[in-house]
């Protein structure tokens, strides 16, 4: 889809409030309410807003985020399709990636501990482990969601923190189906929300608002899919050596600055900072990462890259959402 400066701004919107509602966005952009409601509805149909979600605090909630790396020996269109439903239907992916590079598959989750880690690692080793060659697990200390101004132009916006180091609370079993909803579904109202969790539509309210002032909900945003934007997404994974404080939030800065990072994390394991950027081809990508070994070469050591190429993008928490009920479309007389 050729995206128009109407819908660019209106990405940029969702990017930095996707529960803003239609009349406030229709008086930003000029235009009217039911013009953005269409407009939203197309960019959605054509897959370009791949999902509006809550930023929801998850470490608060006693989550922390694991990242999952496999290489495989074997890996047809079957196998693919198998690992994507794996992403599915476990209840605690974030983000599942099919990639080409280093590594084949990418498999984002969060846990409440290791045995929860090491459950997930089970699961796949037991369905693909004859074809599993590599394995790694890294774990992410501190993770940001970035404005993509390589998309959609314009200024550079402030980052989403999705994770805050932060005092584990025990919320109830009504306030993590708002949670749930909401990253289920930005623009979920308090009245379906309300249906879903037995409470009134002013109960929901004054939850959300709670729920917000006490840092449970950091905002709301939107993933959207590159490919159909037609970009390239790629992730760059970098080890970095002769290490100081001033050196990292340098190169941190530079890196949080640049319009073609989306993403960044710093991590613990077989790297140490992970660059999610959109590029317009394998060219533009060469001199993103020359730029960077030019002016921080003297602290980075191997880095990798993986490209990604099928993506399921998840909410981690739907475990608190109602099971819908299959329906027998065939019943018996």
């Amino acid at each position: 889809m050729k995206l128009d400066k109407k819908d660019k701004q209106l990405l940029t919107l969702l990017y930095l409030n996707s529960r803003m509602s239609f009349t406030k966005m229709g008086k930003k952009l000029r235009l009217s309410s039911s013009a953005v409601e269409r407009r939203l509805r197309k960019l959605k149909k054509e897959g370009i807003v791949a999902l509006m979600f809550a930023d929801v605090n998850l470490a608060k909630l006693g989550f922390k985020g694991y990242r999952l790396y496999f290489k495989l020996d074997v890996m047809d269109v079957e196998t693919e399709k198998a690992i994507l439903k794996l992403f599915e239907e476990f209840p605690r992916t974030l983000w599942g990636v099919i990639c080409e590079g280093e590594y084949d598959v990418l498999w984002r989750i969060v846990a409440r501990d290791a045995i929860e880690v090491e459950n997930a690692i089970n699961l796949m080793t037991e369905k693909f482990g004859t074809k599993i060659i590599e394995k790694t697990v890294i774990t992410t200390t501190y993770q940001t969601y970035l404005s993509w101004n390589r998309a959609f132009g314009g200024e550079r916006h402030p980052e989403f923190p999705l994770e805050r180091i932060t005092e584990i609370e025990k919320l109830s079993e009504k306030d993590m189906k708002i949670l749930a909803a909401l990253y289920n579904n930005a623009r979920a109202t308090t009245i379906d929300i309300a249906k879903l969790v037995g409470l009134s539509p002013d109960a929901v309210q004054y939850r959300i608002k709670k729920l917000t002032k006490d840092e449970y909900i950091l905002g709301y945003t939107t993933w959207y899919d590159a490919r159909k934007m037609g970009l390239e997404y790629y992730k760059i994974l970098i080890g970095l050596r002769n290490m100081t404080g001033d050196k990292e939030k340098q190169f941190l800065n530079y890196c949080l600055e640049h319009d073609s990072v989306v993403f960044l994390n710093k991590s613990i394991g077989s790297w140490d900072i992970e660059l999610d950027v959109i590029v317009k081809d394998t060219v533009e990508l060469h001199e993103f990462i020359l730029g960077i070994k030019t002016k921080f070469g003297h602290i980075i050591g191997k880095h990798h890259y993986i490209s990604a190429i099928e993506e399921r993008m998840m909410n981690p928490i739907r475990e608190f959402l109602p099971v819908k009920k299959k329906t027998n479309i065939n019943p018996k007389p």
